[in-house]
């Protein structure tokens, strides 16, 4: 099955990121091969000794470096709170303030409304994610879509 640059992309994030191994990315390109045999560039992720390689390999046949979309990005802020990776709050500063992401001005403010909230509110968390969860559902499917097939 041939890829995209947008699916090797996130591939390359993965690994930058460290939220994919190299042995999980081998064992992806490995799932790849059927019957009729595999793509060639799959064939040479398989063959790579190490995550600089493989990302290396992706930079130089498609020209992407591992820099996602902002709705990725969001999506994966979102994700990883919805798996209590994160708290509300670092989910929605890390959108808002570690990534600067150019959301439209609608949700931009609902995200500084529910942030607001942790710093004076008895119930910060209840009354936030009133705020966020419409937009968290909204971009943590993107995420998620991008990911499961590298099995993340």
């Amino acid at each position: 099955m041939k890829h995209s640059a947008t699916e090797y992309n996130v591939l390359s994030y993965l690994l930058k990121m460290n939220s994919m191994s190299y042995e999980k990315a081998i064992e992806w390109a490995y799932s790849q091969y059927t019957d009729e045999g595999v793509d060639p560039f799959i064939e040479k992720i398989s063959l790579a000794s190490d995550v600089s390689e493989i990302i290396e390999l992706i930079s130089n046949d498609f020209q992407v470096y591992g820099e996602p979309t902002q709705d990725f990005l969001a999506g994966e802020a979102a994700s990883k709170y919805s798996k209590e990776r994160l708290s509300l709050y670092d989910a929605i500063a890390r959108i808002l303030f570690d990534l600067d992401l150019e959301l439209p001005k609608e949700e931009q403010q609902e995200l500084y409304i529910a942030e607001d909230y942790f710093g004076w509110h008895d119930h910060a968390e209840k009354e936030a994610v009133r705020y966020v969860l419409p937009i968290f559902s909204k971009y943590r499917p993107i995420y998620e879509h991008a990911v499961e097939q590298f099995g993340i």
